[in-house]
């Protein structure tokens, strides 16, 4: 009997042993922070930023991540003690830049300032080399909030006359959007299929093709972006039925959001979010969240955002990745139905 259970002993601490040499394995043998000294992860924090920051931008110089980013990096001057260098890599609807981040030293010390698509919708259509699991979200910053609009003399005083016309009328009431695989025009897809009207959908090449298209009445409706056609709806060029949000927007308070106009489920836009790689140390992502979110509050962020018709909104990092998640399931089954699924 004693030796049975010298054994079993024998066993136990074998495998306590062996969990123990494995504690913060993560994904694909990296090494997850989450274990280990308690008081060096908080010193480490609590000295972060140590160096400077690498901010890659996913896309172009001058677009609107671009400029957003840059807008950013401008507010946390003497709230982030160091520099943060913007980096442009674009490609891939914004994949090739997802991927760098991807592979980054997982140190806290390169960002990514990812949009909704690219970060989830993308990967239903583009070859990318990284899945939903191989990043972390540190916090949501708002959105370029989506906005559906006719011409200043439509029939249609609101969402529900357009969506009660497109329904007795199949596939004849036309809806212009600035490119087929941009977000906006995934959310008139949503809207069809959330409402079971039909639309017939017109890609333009750019914003600054569909405008005047909307003004000229050579489209039924358009939907873009609130900050494209602010001016206008205020001047009353152009009427606004809805914002494709779940809160009315600063720009144009007085237009409904697209669940008050009688609409669930198609709420979006492209939502910005600060990104990191996996397996950065929790204290250190305590920290960034607590940083950035600062430089969000700062008067002198609100102002650019303002001046950029962005609208702010900050949401933790659980909210944040139920938000990617909940947009990549809902376009995936768009995507699905019209037969684009790579």
């Amino acid at each position: 009997m004693a030796k049975k259970w010298f054994s079993l002993v024998l066993v136990i601490t074998v495998v306590s042993l062996l969990a123990a040499c494995g504690n913060g394995a993560g994904k694909n043998g990296t090494t997850n922070n989450t274990g280990g000294n308690t008081a060096a992860n908080t010193s480490a924090a609590d000295s972060y930023p140590e160096k400077n920051i690498e901010f890659i931008v996913p896309f172009s110089a001058g677009g609107v991540s671009d400029i957003l980013t840059r807008s950013f990096v401008e507010a946390a001057t003497g709230i982030i003690d160091t520099t943060i260098t913007v980096k442009n890599v674009n490609g891939g609807s914004g994949t090739v830049g997802n991927y760098e981040l991807v592979r980054a030293k997982p140190d806290g010390y390169t960002w990514l300032w990812a949009a909704t698509g690219h970060l989830s919708s993308a990967l239903h259509i583009t070859p990318a080399e990284y899945t939903m699991e191989d990043y972390t979200i540190v916090n949501k910053i708002g959105d370029m909030v989506g906005i559906i609009v006719v011409p200043k003399n439509s029939p249609f005083q609101t969402l529900e006359d357009l969506i009660n016309h497109a329904k007795a009328n199949s596939g004849e009431l036309t809806i212009g959007n600035p490119g087929e695989a941009t977000v906006v025009a995934m959310l008139a897809y949503l809207l069809e299929d959330r409402t079971e009207a039909t639309f017939q959908h017109v890609p333009f090449q750019g914003s600054g093709e569909l405008l005047p298209a909307v003004l000229g009445g050579h489209v039924d409706a358009g939907i873009m972006n609130v900050p494209e056609v602010a001016s206008q709806v205020a001047a009353g060029e152009l009427r606004a039925l809805a914002v494709l949000s779940e809160n009315r927007v600063d720009q144009l308070p007085d237009v409904p959001t697209i669940s008050e106009a009688g609409v669930d489920g198609v709420s979006g836009g492209a939502g910005h979010f600060i990104v990191i790689p996996n397996n950065v140390d929790p204290a250190i992502v305590a920290k960034i969240d607590e940083l950035t979110k600062k430089v969000y509050e700062s008067d002198k962020f609100k102002e650019l955002m303002a001046q950029a018709g962005y609208q702010l909104g900050y949401k933790n990092a659980e909210d944040s990745r139920a938000e990617v998640e909940a947009w990549y399931q809902a376009t995936g089954e768009i995507y699905e139905k019209l037969g684009k699924t790579k």
